[in-house]
């Protein structure tokens, strides 16, 4: 600054004396025109001293503000921040700590994890590197696979942890295990039902012929008891190779207020003075990629067991209690839809056992639909899952179809 006043008041002064210089010359006062040109020779001259003082003072490098070991650190988390899957640390008083933003999201803290995170990650085994724990509020847990290394000892890290969701892996393999077990199985049933129905259709056509009409009223009613039920089984078995046999989804935009609207008048065209059906759509408009038909098919499935789950609680079709809840909204990661009803409920020894294929609680059930439903959320990358009882709500039976 001082270096830029200086260069102005010389070039003030220069101008100042070339201005008056001729003046004071022509007006007689040769000692004042002296003077001025003395000024003049004067600040051009401390001009030329300062421009060559600068010329000649050493070049100052400024120092960096952050320290090197403090850049390598910076440096270190801006990589681990772009890293995908949710990294840990653990440091010598055994604390676990979030490494990068993919954990410090999935744990909602800026280091320190949650007591009852550490504690379930500090139950597992070498043997046992899977756990499943929730992601985002209501929504079912996701299964991770934990891997472990050894830390070098560098501030204190004794060991690092990642984590990587493998919901979807795991959902492919159990969707293609599934079509893969009922296309064996409808094969080999397959084979052995059609010459059963054909030899009975043919024994059932030789009865139509005069014989002792005690014998024949006999062999009558055998066989078409045995014809009746061979059908049956053939579409029993039939169900289950469609359910193989199910096309992958073709997934486009979906509005989810127009799903559930769809819903609600397919329910209602069936169950209607019989099973109120309460529905929750989402407050605002909610556009998902899914297969609209194979959707609502599953959901459908659900519905249908809640309202005969319903009417089975009041043992009378006429009661006016039985209720289905159909919900729906969005969720950070896709969509969320619960079919809730007030039945009975599900006892706890078949809460496991009932997504299995040729399983059902109801007597004339195929245990087809529940298959079938779970079938579809896996192919659309989700899941089917089977809300734990709460017994403080009256809904006894709450399904969660996420995606």
């Amino acid at each position: 600054m001082r270096v830029i006043r200086s260069f102005v008041l010389c070039i003030v002064l220069v101008a100042a004396a070339c201005l008056l210089a001729p003046r004071a010359l022509a007006a007689g006062f040769y000692a004042s025109t002296a003077l001025l040109v003395l000024v003049a020779c004067a600040a051009i001259l401390a001009h030329l001293g300062t421009l060559t003082s600068l010329l000649r003072r050493p070049v100052r490098v400024e120092t960096a503000i952050v320290r090197p070991a403090d850049r390598e650190r910076l440096r270190n988390r801006a990589l681990l921040d772009h890293a995908p899957i949710p990294l840990l640390y653990r440091t010598g008083d055994g604390v676990l700590h979030a490494a990068n933003r993919a954990a410090r999201r999935l744990f909602a803290t800026e280091d320190r994890l949650p007591a009852a995170a550490a504690t379930l990650l500090g139950t597992l085994s070498p043997e046992r590197r899977v756990l499943r724990m929730p992601t985002v509020p209501e929504a079912p847990p996701r299964t991770f696979a934990l891997a472990v290394a050894q830390g070098g000892g560098a501030g204190g890290v004794t060991h690092f942890l990642a984590l990587t969701d493998i919901e979807a892996e795991l959902n492919a393999a159990d969707a293609r295990t599934l079509r893969d077990l009922l296309q064996i199985l409808g094969h080999e049933i397959m084979n052995s039902l059609t010459p059963i129905v054909s030899l009975a259709e043919t024994a059932h056509e030789i009865t139509e012929h005069p014989l002792d009409p005690a014998a024949a009223e006999t062999i009558r009613e055998a066989l078409a008891t045995i014809l009746r039920r061979t059908r049956g089984l053939d579409r029993f078995v039939q169900g289950y190779r469609d359910l193989a046999r199910l096309p992958p989804p073709d997934p486009r935009p979906t509005d989810l207020h127009d799903l559930l609207r769809a819903l609600g008048t397919l329910f209602d065209a069936r169950w209607t003075g019989r099973v109120q059906l309460e529905t929750t759509l989402p407050p605002q408009r909610v556009i998902v990629r899914l297969d609209a038909a194979q959707m609502e098919q599953a959901l459908l499935n659900l519905l249908n067991n809640a309202a005969e789950a319903a009417l089975a609680a009041t043992g009378d079709a006429t009661a006016p209690d039985p209720t289905v809840w159909l919900q729906g909204h969005a969720t950070s990661t896709g969509m969320l839809i619960a079919v809730r009803d007030n039945g009975p409920g599900i006892p706890d020894a078949y809460r496991e056992a009932i997504f299995r294929p040729f399983f059902s609680l109801k007597p004339d059930g195929s245990g087809i639909g529940l298959s079938l439903a779970r079938q579809i959320a896996l192919a659309h990358g989700g899941s089917l899952t089977l809300e734990p009882a709460r017994p403080d709500t009256r809904w006894r039976t709450a399904f969660l179809l996420s995606l």
